[in-house]
């Protein structure tokens, strides 16, 4: 369909898009707050290694996280430990609005975890954080107790950075908004165009057989009988009928003698 086409279908039902530019907005609105705003919060962990075993070079026996090339393997462990389905089910529990992620930061060469929660309402994001970093030194003293590893040799974390807020993010409501939006207009314009279609289809149909039927008639005069007409004189006046009685002519002879005239 071209574009002056589509235009002018517009313009005749502008009363349609009126209400489809309702529907959009209203379908906007609906859906931004279906979806709602959501809470983010981050922190960060910092693994440290146990005393005496800081200078570099030096042998270090006793902890085999610490044997594999220092204490990135052990962040990565503890990483893995945090995300797995266990622990993600049992975060759900407490917090069923809540997700998080937490991953290396490979801004800096450090040990560091990266923890970031999102959750629906600010007080569930804050919470689920807390619980996290409180659920961390736990999870690492565990994965190193089943090794048997000596308590003076145990790797500890400590909490480096945290949120006290988190931080409002609309950037998914208003995707689901403009999506939203967008779907019914799309959906509105086009059924405005068929619709237009349609009428116009119907109405030189309507027209063509009105034609039609405006042209059997005026057939149909053409072929009637002759018709009982006043006489009329050279002048154009209406002569008084011979022996009381009208001149019959016929159609085709009536016209002739006007067009004569």
């Amino acid at each position: 369909m071209e574009l002056s086409a589509v235009w002018g279908a517009l313009a005749r039902r502008w009363y349609l898009v009126i209400v489809t530019l309702g529907l959009t907005v209203v379908a906007v609105v609906v859906m931004m707050g279906r979806v709602g705003p959501s809470y983010t919060a981050q922190g960060t962990l910092l693994l440290f290694p146990p005393d005496g075993t800081t200078r570099a070079g030096e042998k270090i026996e006793g902890n085999p996280y610490l044997s594999l090339g220092g204490l990135n393997p052990a962040r990565d462990i503890l990483i893995r430990a945090m995300t797995s389905k266990t622990a993600r089910a049992e975060l759900e529990e407490s917090h069923p609005d809540v997700s998080y992620e937490m991953y290396a930061d490979m801004a800096v060469s450090g040990p560091i975890v990266v923890v970031d929660v999102t959750g629906a309402s600010e007080e569930d994001t804050i919470g689920a954080l807390n619980d996290l970093f409180d659920a961390a030194p736990g999870v690492l003293v565990g994965l190193q107790s089943d090794l048997g590893i000596k308590r003076r040799e145990y790797i500890s974390i400590q909490k480096l950075t945290i949120d006290e807020t988190a931080e409002k993010v609309t950037k998914d409501q208003v995707r689901a908004g403009i999506v939203g939006g967008a779907g019914v207009l799309v959906v509105g314009l086009l059924g405005i165009g068929l619709l237009d279609g349609l009428l116009l289809s119907r109405g030189r149909a309507r027209r063509q057989e009105e034609d039609e039927s405006h042209g059997a008639g005026d057939v149909g005069d053409d072929r009637a009988g002759p018709r009982i007409v006043e006489p009329l004189d050279s002048d154009g006046r209406m002569r008084p009928p011979r022996n009381g009685f009208a001149q019959v002519v016929p159609h085709d002879e009536q016209s002739s003698a006007v067009q004569r005239r």
